[in-house]
């Protein structure tokens, strides 16, 4: 049996004898590096073109049937109803939601007075009593009708 010096002897040599580390590669991180920042800007892209094809059309136009009027136009381009905010508060902000009714997150905010345009083919929605109305602009999204009048 050999000694613990003998041993610790023999391993000194044996990582004398070994050949040394190759040196790492850094252009392995840089290229994990790009490949996220690709697959990350192919992905947002994919969602704009997603976003962009299933969002209604503001310039939607309405087709006459040959039974109507002869003055009317074959093709005429649908005006959308203007409103204005009537919260009947000073400096009052009126909640624009994602979805109708009070539990939708809050997208944005009308100002007292700001004037507004409905969806071209805005349905009223009636939830727990309150209508609710689909506006373009300014900010897209559902307001609470009881907040909008006809714009003078």
């Amino acid at each position: 049996m050999k000694s613990r010096a003998q041993l610790e002897e023999i391993l000194a040599q044996q990582r004398r004898a070994r050949p040394p580390a190759p040196p790492r590669k850094r252009g392995r991180e840089l290229l994990g590096a790009l490949a996220v920042i690709a697959i990350l800007s192919a992905s947002a892209a994919g969602m704009f073109f997603a976003v962009q094809m299933t969002a209604p059309k503001a310039d939607a136009t309405i087709t006459a049937s040959p039974s109507s009027a002869a003055s009317a136009s074959p093709t005429l381009a649908a005006t959308p109803v203007a409103m204005q905010v009537c919260t009947d508060i000073p400096n009052g902000r009126l909640h624009v939601r994602f979805t109708a009714g009070d539990g939708g997150e809050v997208r944005g905010y009308l100002a007292e007075g700001e004037a507004v345009q409905l969806a071209l083919d805005s349905d009223a929605q009636t939830i727990r009593g309150e209508v609710w109305r689909r506006i373009a602009s300014p900010v897209a999204g559902w307001v609470n009708a009881r907040y909008l009048c006809k714009s003078e």
